[in-house]
């Protein structure tokens, strides 16, 4: 069909292959998805439509294109796009899961439980963007951060306020790639069209945003850990991180060791997330208050660890609950620990009704209403 030249829009997603007409230069820090919106904006269409001629998927935006682009995807964009496949992956979190995940290899799909996942997981709706009005205002032109998709920032380290997820007006999560083209700012809210940099939002605790910083400079710039509780690397020190978050949020949800808690000098504080959700499903409040309660304990070096955890009686099994897979740093720690006297068959509740309930389907006004809160997910 003749020579095509690199200002050619791609027109037809069918079969011809026609390069990207306008093609914004991506910051530094900022994540696919945001790059493919504003992509899609510069030139005159909106995010889905824009996605489905390049990737030829309906359903590419409920991958987490920010977390890992695969290989068949990362060649189409690259045939299309003048961004190398180096530049591309650089603008995912794939490179810095496989520097911090304690089993790389054995994560193909690069799942990690930092990462702020999309989507539904049993009754925990997750999904959209956490963003910081401020940033959105400040920028000359509007971008998503790839830190943002990492569950210990809750802040923004410059404006030093709680990072948002939904609009204050009309409750939606925030979901750039759901705009049309007649709303060409990744600012604006999918549903109702308000200024999300007009969101208020609330400060952060100070010691919370350090911890946070430094969390960033040992992912993003390989420091070493700062913290009296050192580590073998960095990969056993997030893993250790993960445990220790997880414990902290079973100690507040079930009122174990308030003796350790009030030692720590933590807040009196309920987390409000339900169902057991992992520190990564959970609101950016529960998080800020488990990262609190770690940057205390990493005061402590692990000998010192050891002996709080011995003065406070703190077990193995309380500690790890069902841990499989420990850090080198957890392991040396529960070597020193107890196990659970109330370790064994639990004893049957008499009042408990040992008769099963019948399902019965919901009507069709329940099932329209599940559908209408899970839609917005989609």
């Amino acid at each position: 069909m003749g020579k095509t030249n690199k200002y050619t829009y791609i027109t037809n997603y069918s079969g011809i292959t026609m390069k990207i007409a306008i093609e914004p230069k991506p910051y530094s820090d900022e994540t696919l998805s945001s790059w493919i919106v504003r992509t899609a904006f510069a030139n005159g269409t909106d995010p889905k439509s824009f996605a489905l001629s390049i990737f030829r998927q309906n359903s590419v935006w409920y991958r987490d294109l920010d977390r890992y682009i695969p290989e068949d995807l990362k060649d189409r964009l690259c045939k299309l796009a003048s961004l190398s496949k180096e530049k591309v992956v650089s603008l995912t979190l794939e490179p810095l899961i496989d520097n911090l995940a304690l089993y790389p290899k054995n994560n193909p799909h690069k799942k990690w439980y930092f990462v702020l996942p999309i989507g539904l997981k049993g009754f925990v709706k997750t999904g959209g963007a956490y963003f910081c009005p401020y940033c959105l205002q400040d920028d000359k032109t509007a971008y998503l951060r790839r830190e943002w998709k990492l569950a210990w920032n809750v802040a923004c380290p410059l404006h030093k306020k709680l990072l948002i997820l939904r609009c204050q007006k009309c409750d939606t999560i925030f979901s750039p790639h759901k705009l049309s083209y007649l709303e060409p700012y990744i600012y604006l809210c999918s549903s109702c069209g308000a200024d999300l940099r007009d969101s208020p939002t609330k400060d952060t605790n100070d010691e919370v945003l350090l911890f946070q910083k430094a969390l960033n400079h040992m992912a993003f710039h390989n420091i070493d850990s700062p913290f009296q509780l050192t580590t073998q690397n960095r990969q056993d020190f997030f893993a250790t991180l993960h445990i220790f978050l997880a414990f902290f949020a079973k100690a507040n949800k079930y009122n174990y060791h308030p003796s350790l808690l009030r030692f720590l000098a933590l807040p009196s504080y309920a987390i409000m997330t339900k169902n057991n959700a992992t520190f990564n499903r959970m609101t950016v409040r529960d998080r800020e208050y488990l990262l609190f309660a770690c940057s205390k304990i990493f005061q402590y070096s692990l000998h010192e660890i050891i002996q709080l955890f011995k003065e406070f009686n703190i077990s193995k099994h309380r500690f790890l609950f069902t841990y499989r897979n420990l850090s080198p740093t957890i392991e040396s720690l529960v070597q020193h620990l107890h196990d659970s006297p109330m370790l064994g068959k639990k004893k049957k509740n008499p009042n408990l009704s040992t008769t099963s309930r019948a399902i019965s389907p919901k009507a069709p006004s329940q099932v329209d209403k599940l559908f209408k809160e899970i839609e917005q997910f989609l």
